[in-house]
């Protein structure tokens, strides 16, 4: 399965900047099929300290507010167009929050069987360095999660990918990352950096089911949430053998890297192709 290989990314592109970012998708899915979906994205203090130096020195590529460019209404338009057809954007409401900013967009949806939901192209549309990324104007969309609702009873099928695909994926992110290989944990002035670098990434994407779940066969449920992809670096950081494991996780071989890293505390991924839920 891509989806370790997809962790691998943006830890590596992490490395090469003095910042981290928080990224929660949450689907909010109504009785009658309709709902939300929610991007937030928090950008550390010392990303934005970076973002305003080198829009003070008026780079080509230099945003003078990035996070009124992460609210840009064209863009949430566009990306509603990306989630599906009869998905709209409802509105972009500003975050400060423990010395990070950023930005909460909400979409809608009439039906949950047209939505396409990736939190692929959501980090990359979140992060205002992605444009900066070698390659990035050849970066592909990244294949969709998607749903089929009816008679209260809905099914996730979340995309498999190729193999070697995915492989692609991490290997182009270390090359953005400068050719970044994963520092020596056992070295303390490494683990320092990495605290600092990283300990504040979090990516997610969950469901919550509003009306509650009656039954289903997801990995991690906790009431009427569905975590289908959850990285917490500051748990990952604390516990060397997992982040060992994360970064050493082999690429020719996801199904593997994918059982070595169940039960790991700060990483939750959704591994079936099928995900069932009977809404109450």
């Amino acid at each position: 399965m891509k989806t370790i290989l997809r962790f691998l990314a943006p830890l590596l592109v992490a490395l090469a900047l003095p910042g981290c970012l928080q990224y929660e998708a949450t689907i909010r899915l109504n009785k009658d099929g309709s709902g939300t979906f929610e991007e937030q994205t928090l950008l550390g203090a010392q990303m934005m300290e970076m973002l305003n130096q080198f829009a003070a020195m008026g780079g080509e590529d230099a945003k003078g507010d990035p996070i009124a460019d992460m609210m840009s209404e064209d863009k949430a338009k566009e990306r509603a167009a990306e989630l599906g057809e009869g998905v709209t954007f409802d509105k972009a409401e500003r975050i400060d929050k423990n010395g990070a900013k950023g930005v909460k967009i909400t979409y809608r949806f009439k039906d949950i069987n047209t939505l396409k939901a990736s939190m692929g192209d959501g980090l990359q549309g979140a992060n205002p360095m992605a444009d900066m990324a070698p390659g990035a104007a050849e970066k592909p969309k990244e294949e969709p999660m998607t749903f089929a609702y009816a008679d209260g009873k809905l099914t996730i099928s979340l995309p498999q990918g190729d193999k070697d695909e995915a492989k692609k994926a991490a290997e182009d992110a270390k090359d953005a990352a400068g050719g970044a290989d994963m520092p020596d944990m056992d070295n303390p002035e490494a683990e320092a950096m990495m605290k600092q670098m990283l300990g504040d990434m979090r990516m997610s994407m969950k469901l919550i089911v509003e009306p509650g779940i009656s039954e289903t066969d997801a990995s991690h449920r906790d009431g009427n949430t569905i975590t289908l992809m959850e990285m917490d670096m500051a748990k990952l950081i604390e516990n060397k053998d997992a982040f060992k494991k994360l970064a050493n996780a082999n690429q020719d071989d996801p199904t593997k890297a994918m059982e070595m890293l169940k039960g790991v505390e700060g990483v939750k991924v959704e591994t079936k192709e099928k995900v069932t839920v009977e809404l109450d």
